[in-house]
């Protein structure tokens, strides 16, 4: 199976000879660099989760990538982004002149931190990064990157730090605003991330892209109409804003008007002239493909052309958790299982602290029969979310699937047999218990109904076996061994040999009449 390769997208910004850094247009260069490698469904909701990645920069072009942040289901037939997406990159909108000089021994660790980076040397990069802060403590570029790695390492705090120290540098530095925003949605801080977006918007009101951002979280807070307004003022000074676009399509969405929504997203993508699709502004933009694929699945329930999507979406931006795991899930649920794990396990490389992306995984491994990885996979998951309910049932699902692979019927297999179906059962009711009254109108209620009626009859049976396999096995035990005669009387009598009946045969060899005892196995869980 083939395992792709950590991109880390670099974003560059320039800094001039002269001493005045200059940056150029976010969306002139992005390149990429093959790094480190990077994970039968469930069943599913109707949500999906998304997953954080940002991207070092380095000096001579900048960009993002998508953060995206979890949402409450996994895997899904229909996803709906938690959070937004990484807006298609503007340029800075701070004068060059505003911009500070890195020293020459800042420079020189900078560019070390790039390169290690680009070989997905995180260690390494972090401590170049965080050296080119030590040599100047005015390099708000470094403190960004190491922001960047800090969260592919899973240190979302530290990433933060990082970011806040970026923007005391630097307050209107674009790239760490939107990152830190979704840092704090990945942490749950909604209302603290909507309250920093709207700070820097304000403070901000020339920076389009920034503006965006906030009508995007404004979505996430069901805020919808007033993420519309937002934009709308943004597209009153440029109407060809992708961004400004994107977020009125992703709140008319949220709106329930998804016909029209979909009408928004084929526009930027294909343009105003029927007889030259794939012509639009926004064609190139991966935030756009994706949002396609999610409304092709929610207004077409095209999967063909949803998957086509979320699979340009992540050609266009290799580090777009999001994309990778909504096109993850598809293929989970076509059965296509390879390419499922290799776009999900690349989702938890990028976001490694995204717990529905681990969810996921595990649940493609559990349906390709690696139950020892899958259940890894599931505890990093609840370890990360602990009230995520679904980790209960893929375990539920995971338990049960190995017992059904246990095909002895010796006592040993019997037991362990048993031990599985009785964990299978507890992990059941436990999603049951844990979704409380929510569980009446869960859609997977049926099956885990199914589940709890079906699990007491197969444990029921599995003893009933298991006695039958502990009383041949005593049987057994206790017989001679076949072809071997009994030993001869200690003290043979002098008088000629009689026959022996049946009634002196050694009692050893008769079975026994002892009842066997019940198997030793744990308790079942509460109905």
């Amino acid at each position: 199976m083939k395992t792709p390769h950590t991109h880390f997208w670099i974003a560059l910004v320039l800094l001039s000879s002269a001493g005045a850094c200059s940056s150029s247009s976010e969306e002139s260069e992005r390149s990429t660099t093959p790094q480190v490698n990077r994970r039968a469904s469930s069943g599913g909701t109707d949500e999906a989760p998304a997953a954080p990645a940002n991207a070092p920069i380095d000096e001579s072009a900048t960009a993002s990538t998508p953060t995206p942040s979890p949402s409450p289901a996994a895997p899904v037939a229909q996803p709906v982004p938690e959070t937004p997406p990484a807006p298609s990159p503007t340029p800075e909108a701070t004068p060059a002149a505003t911009r500070v000089v890195l020293t020459d021994a800042a420079r020189a660790q900078f560019q070390q931190g790039i390169e290690s980076a680009r070989q997905g040397q995180l260690d390494a990069a972090r401590s170049s990064f965080e050296g080119a802060l030590s040599a100047d403590a005015r390099a708000f570029q470094a403190a960004y990157n190491a922001g960047v790695i800090a969260e592919r390492q899973g240190q979302d705090s530290a990433a933060d730090n990082f970011y806040q120290r970026s923007l005391a540098i630097q307050p209107d530095y674009e790239l760490a605003m939107v990152a830190r925003a979704r840092l704090l949605i990945r942490q749950r801080r909604l209302a603290d991330a909507v309250s920093f977006a709207a700070g820097m918007a304000s403070s901000h009101p020339e920076s389009p892209r920034v503006r965006a951002e906030y009508a995007r979280l404004l979505v996430l807070n069901n805020r919808a109409q007033d993420a519309i307004e937002e934009a709308r003022r943004i597209l009153r000074q440029d109407e060809r804003n992708v961004p400004a676009k994107l977020a009125v399509a992703e709140a008319y969405r949220a709106l329930g008007r998804l016909d029209l929504a979909l009408y928004i997203v084929n526009d930027l993508i294909n343009g105003s002239d029927p007889n030259h699709p794939n012509n639009g502004a926004g064609v190139n933009v991966a935030e756009v493909q994706h949002l396609r694929g999610l409304l092709q699945l929610d207004v077409e329930h095209n999967v063909s052309a949803a998957i086509a999507s979320f699979r340009r979406a992540v050609e266009l931006d290799p580090e777009f958790a999001e994309a990778r795991n909504n096109l993850g899930v598809q293929f989970l649920l076509s059965g296509n299982y390879p390419e499922a794990i290799e776009q999900l396990r690349a989702a938890t490389t990028l976001s490694p602290s995204w717990g529905k992306a681990h969810l996921n995984l595990g649940d493609a491994l559990r349906a390709t029969g690696q139950f020892d990885q899958a259940m890894s996979e599931f505890q990093r998951a609840q370890s990360l979310e602990a009230g995520m309910p679904e980790v209960h049932y893929n375990i539920g699902r995971l338990y049960s699937e190995q017992a059904r692979g246990i095909s002895g019927n010796d006592p040993e297999s019997l037991q362990r047999k048993i031990q599985l179906l009785q964990q299978s059962q507890a992990a059941f009711t436990r999603y049951r218990d844990v979704l409380g009254s929510q569980y009446a109108s869960n859609p997977r209620r049926d099956d885990v109904e199914a589940q709890l009626t079906r699990l007491p009859q197969q444990i029921e049976r599995a003893q009933r076996a298991l006695q039958r396999a502990q009383a041949a096995a005593r049987r057994a035990a206790s017989a001679p061994a076949e072809g071997q005669s009994p030993p001869p009387a200690a003290n043979p009598p002098t008088a000629a040999p009689t026959p022996t009946s049946s009634s002196d045969a050694p009692s050893s060899a008769a079975p026994s009449t002892d009842a066997p005892a019940p198997a030793a196995t744990p308790s079942p869980a509460a109905q």
